[in-house]
């Protein structure tokens, strides 16, 4: 076999007609189907089913097909990678991000990218990190920002940073002794009307994790997996939240939202940013990792991200 046998037996499938490929490869029908003749007995299986209405793909011809695809897919991709050898990153980019982060980090990812590298098609994708954790091991998505690296595959994963989560309320509904910005204690802010993610969200399970270490449950009256939603409620003043200052740093600016940081434990989480090791390793994906990390140490360094980086060694 070889490609341009299996781009032909790809047209034939594709179009359900011996002729209609002919005409769209611009050949001969006999010889399309001497071609078809060939590959079978090559293989020494019946790859298609003719009939009055055109041909079926067998089932050894469903599995040809579906290689004949992935073939030409790795063949473009090594004609576009050798071709840009040297030139501007270029190509699409899918990056996964919990909504906290996204919050911070997307926009300007995207605007970074966009005036360095335009050639580079970011698409950000936005799901809670179980999802991201399949889709990064996959290859679904090239890249991904996950609260845990451990069982992970093969894929490649760095520390990106360890971020503060603070605890959050409406202006006029501050519930503590201290000032907002000074330190709280962790059993009196699980204590209060909490609105947090359903269980089934990393953030949860990781403010759960850390009251039971105080022999205690956070009050949670209300459950919802929609961040906005979430903020929009402690706006309002109908409860509180923890999250991570820089998901609401904008809220903050503007006055809707106070905050303090949490002690007695300090609540800090790793981020780390993850490679799939199924999806292709490509000039722009290197650059947008690249790019993740300078946005992400410009926001720690300017005080939008309670963060600490990694330390250099």
């Amino acid at each position: 076999m070889d490609s341009r046998q299996l781009k032909h037996f790809r047209k034939i499938i594709e179009h359900g007609s011996m002729s209609a490929a002919a005409r769209s490869l611009g050949i001969a029908q006999p010889s399309l189907s001497q071609l078809v003749r060939t590959l079978e007995g090559t293989l020494g299986v019946e790859l298609l089913m003719r009939s009055a209405r055109g041909v079926l793909a067998t089932e050894a011809g469903e599995q040809l097909y579906h290689y004949a695809c992935r073939i030409e897919t790795l063949l473009e991709d090594a004609r576009s990678d050798v071709v840009n050898v040297g030139s501007r990153p270029a190509g699409r980019v899918t990056f996964g991000m919990p909504p906290s982060i996204s919050m911070a980090l997307s926009i300007p990812m995207a605007e970074t990218l966009r005036v360095e590298m335009p050639d580079i098609q970011f698409c950000a994708t936005e799901a809670m990190s179980g999802h991201l954790r399949e889709w990064v091991m996959s290859g679904e998505i090239d890249l991904a920002i996950l609260y845990d690296n451990a069982g992970l595959g093969d894929c490649v994963s760095e520390l990106l940073l360890t971020e503060e989560l603070w605890v959050y309320s409406a202006p006029e509904d501050w519930p503590f002794g201290t000032p907002p910005g000074a330190p709280v204690d962790l059993r009196d802010v699980i204590a209060q009307d909490l609105v947090l993610p359903s269980r089934r969200h990393g953030l949860r399970t990781f403010i759960d994790q850390a009251a039971r270490s105080e022999q205690a449950e956070p009050y949670v009256t209300i459950e919802m997996d929609s961040l906005p939603q979430i903020l929009s409620l402690v706006a309002r003043g109908s409860a509180y939240t923890i999250i991570s200052p820089a998901a609401v740093f904008e809220m903050v600016n503007e006055g809707k939202l106070i905050g303090s940081p949490i002690q007695n434990p300090r609540l800090s989480r790793k981020l780390y940013l993850v490679r799939s090791a199924s999806a292709r390793i490509t000039a722009a994906s290197r650059a947008t990792e690249a790019c993740c990390r300078e946005v992400v140490g410009d926001l720690v360094t300017r005080g939008f991200w309670q963060a600490q980086l990694p330390q250099v060694e």
